[in-house]
Order: structure tokens, then sequence, then C-alpha cells
């Protein structure tokens, strides 16, 4: 019974896997394409993000007991997490320019890099004929397949290469570390926060941030007033994030008041800009209105005479 149990939870993550997978191949490019969002490194900083966020959540309450992230073991972990931060990256630049069927194609090919990082890295046996046999008819079909695609973009099944030699690396290394009884979750928390920072600081590099301003995300699609609260709910995720990752702070009643107070001084502050910029618009339609008005009229089309106060009706004045 306990072996059908082990099997069976066995199967199940590696369905969980295959769904996961599968899904993020067809959201990453519809993001990308569908929705011309082509920023991989803010892409993968935003899911590294969620991906702390939702571990220190976990540990808070109490569902999850994890070591502490030190600079020990972050440098112990470096190497694998370097591996997923080009897998990641590489894939999505690939994906970009790749339909899926050939971008789960090249992946595939991955299992022969893991096979030859086995017996170089983990010292593993050679593998059976038959193993052997089945790795190379899915590589020799990836090739064979990409010389019938009337889409081929060079660029694009460059960095799908890369990122099989990248993704067989990680794989490999990350083995590695759970034969060194790393636990699963602890594997995924120093990878998270290992490439955190390096994602940020690539996104900032080629000024990722910066175009996503410009873009029609934010000029297009979002008014004045949600892009400015967009900006204050960042700092104020910011902040919270901050309150609890690297080493956190002591909470205080001054420092927590604090915090409030700066937090909805922000929100007020965005709200009056607001107000004055959309104040500042009126006054000039209003401004424009009367000058055109001014413009357009001529003392010549006054007719008739005027009253005893000495004041024209307004069916006396034409306007042209």
């Amino acid at each position: 019974m306990q072996l059908v149990g082990d099997n069976g939870r066995g199967l199940a993550a590696a369905v969980f896997y295959a769904v996961c997978s599968s899904s993020m191949a067809f959201l990453n490019k519809a993001v990308m394409n569908s929705y011309e969002f082509p920023f991989p490194f803010f892409i993968m900083a935003c899911q590294m993000l969620v991906t702390v966020l939702f571990l220190e959540m976990l540990g808070s309450l109490g569902k999850l007991s994890l070591p502490s992230y030190t600079w020990k073991s972050a440098r112990s972990f470096l190497a694998p997490s370097m591996g997923y931060a080009f897998h990641a990256t590489l894939s999505l630049m690939a994906l970009q320019g790749m339909n899926i069927p050939m971008y789960g194609a090249v992946k595939r090919c991955t299992p022969l890099v893991n096979l030859i990082l086995a017996v170089v890295i983990l010292r593993r046996p050679f593998p059976s004929f038959t193993l052997i046999v089945s790795v190379l008819t899915i590589t020799i079909g990836c090739f064979v397949a990409v010389l019938g695609d009337l889409t081929f973009d060079g660029f694009a099944y460059t960095m799908g290469g890369l990122s099989v030699l990248a993704q067989g690396l990680y794989l490999t290394l990350v083995q590695q570390c759970a034969e060194s009884q790393r636990s699963t979750w602890e594997i995924l928390q120093l990878n998270s926060y290992n490439t955190l920072a390096p994602f940020i600081i690539m996104s900032v590099l080629v000024r990722e941030p910066e175009n996503i301003v410009k873009s029609k995300y934010i000029s297009a699609l979002n008014s004045a007033l949600t892009t400015s609260l967009v900006a204050v709910a960042k700092s104020v995720i910011q902040t919270l994030v901050g309150l609890f990752v690297f080493g956190g702070i002591k909470f205080h009643p001054l420092n927590t008041a604090g915090i409030v107070m700066n937090t909805l001084g922000g929100f007020m502050y965005t709200y009056t800009k607001y107000q004055e910029k959309r104040e500042d618009k009126r006054q000039k339609t209003e401004d424009e209105n009367f000058n055109e008005v001014r413009v357009g009229f001529h003392p010549l089309s006054l007719q008739g005479t005027p009253d005893k106060s000495g004041e024209h009706s307004l069916n006396d004045i034409k306007v042209s």
C-alpha cells in the first residue's frame, strides 16, 4: 500500500508539472506576442517576486518551515540559480519568435544534455543503448522539424538552443543539490531569492521599466489617475515586502505610524495632483472656447436698435 501511495504521489506530481509547464508556455507566448509585452527580465522578476511572497506567506502562517536565507546558503546554490536564470530568460526570448509546437520540440532536446552532464558531473554510469537511441531519436526529430519550419527565425532558434543547454545544466545541478539532502521547498526558496535581484538588475539595465511606462499599457489603457495610483501601490508593496525580507525591521509604534502616514500622504498627494491637473485642463478648455467666441464676434453684424438701457438682447447678436 505504501508503494502504491508513493507511486500515486509521484504520478500526481508529474502530471501537475506537465500541466503547469504547458500552461506557462501558452501564457508566456500570449503575454509577449498577443499582448505585445516583450519584456522577459521584467516577467521573470515578477514571477520570482510572487514565489518569494508565497513562500514567506506560508512561513508566516506556519504551513511551511524553511531555514533563513543567508549569504552562505545563497552562495552554495548560486550555480544552479544562474543556470535557471539563463534558461528562463533565453526560453522567453526563443518563445517570442517561435511557434509553440517547435518550441516544445526544441525543449525536448534537454534529455540529451542531461545524459551527458549526468555522466560528467554526477559521475553516473553510462546510459543504456535503448535510452541513448530514444534521446537521439528526439534530437534528430527536432532537427528534421526545424528544416520544415516555414516561419524559421534564426535568433529565436539560437536562443532556444542555448536555453536547452542552460536548462540541462540547471536540472543537473539541482539534482546534485537534492542529493545533498536539500528539500524541494528549500531549493525553490534559494532559487527564487538568488535570481530575483539579477532579474531586476537586468530589467533596469536594458531599460524595460522605462519602456513599459512608455507603452500603451499605461498611456492608452489607463487613465492618469490609474497610472498614478499604480505607482503608489508599487511603493506600498515595496514597503510591505521590505518589512519581512532581508532581515526585515524591528517594529515600533512610531515606526509603524510613520510608514502609515507616509503611505496615506502618497495617496493624498497623487489624488490632489490629479484634481489640480483636471482643473487646469478644464480651465484651459473654457479659455479656448471663450477666445473662439471673441474671434468669431463681428460688431457689424449687430441688428436692431439699442433699448433704453443701451444693451442688446441676445437675439440681436450674430456670431459667425
